[in-house]
């Protein structure tokens, strides 16, 4: 892709976490509808423009269809969706030993841009993504000495002390952070999306 950064190592894995439960939009978020292709293709299209190593994709028991589509992916069960975002973190972080890092990217941000999950890719430790209230997130990265840290988390990767020092960094634009919970979000990137 012209303009991005190249990967550093071969050995990058991206995890595109998928088995959230999706309460608040009454189930089935992922497969909704959204500007053409399902909501959770957007997504999964631009961690594909990264030409990662290894692609991820995080599901509960029940696959969503997206993901079943999904070509050159490794897909990963999370039996515990109930316990939230960590539990499938801890699944990613465990599928990716052997890599060197680690992206993890959120299924229902459908605006997200391969450029910033590259830029995350390329950063020298543990880097999180800047939210426009000064909190950081997703997307994130994790170089292999935390995967193990990772296979084993509670809570927020974001709160945790890593014992080291953490790069924070921006993303190409503010509305690249906007993740779908309600059926209005999804009209809102709709609309986005739409008009890009």
């Amino acid at each position: 892709m012209s303009g991005c950064i190249r990967m550093p190592e071969h050995g990058v894995a991206i995890a595109l976490l998928a088995a959230g439960r999706a309460e608040r939009f009454g189930g089935g978020k992922l497969d909704a509808p959204c500007a053409g292709k399902p909501l959770g293709a957007w997504a999964a299209q631009a961690v594909e423009a990264t030409h990662c190593s290894l692609r991820l994709v995080v599901v509960p028991e029940v696959c969503p269809a997206f993901a079943e589509k999904l070509d050159g992916w490794r897909r990963v069960v999370n039996h515990e969706p109930q316990e939230g975002l960590a539990a499938s973190i801890r699944m990613a972080a465990k599928a990716a030993q052997g890599c060197s890092r680690l992206v993890i990217v959120l299924a229902d941000m459908p605006l997200v841009e391969a450029s910033h999950l590259q830029a995350l890719a390329a950063t020298d430790g543990v880097a999180f993504t800047v939210y426009p209230d000064g909190g950081r997130g997703v997307p994130a990265v994790f170089p292999a000495r935390c995967f193990t840290t990772l296979g084993t988390l509670m809570g927020s990767a974001a709160r945790f002390d890593w014992g080291e020092e953490v790069t924070v960094l921006p993303p190409p634009r503010p509305e690249s952070l906007m993740d779908v919970d309600t059926a209005e979000d999804l009209a809102a990137v709709q609309a986005l999306l739409v008009g890009r």
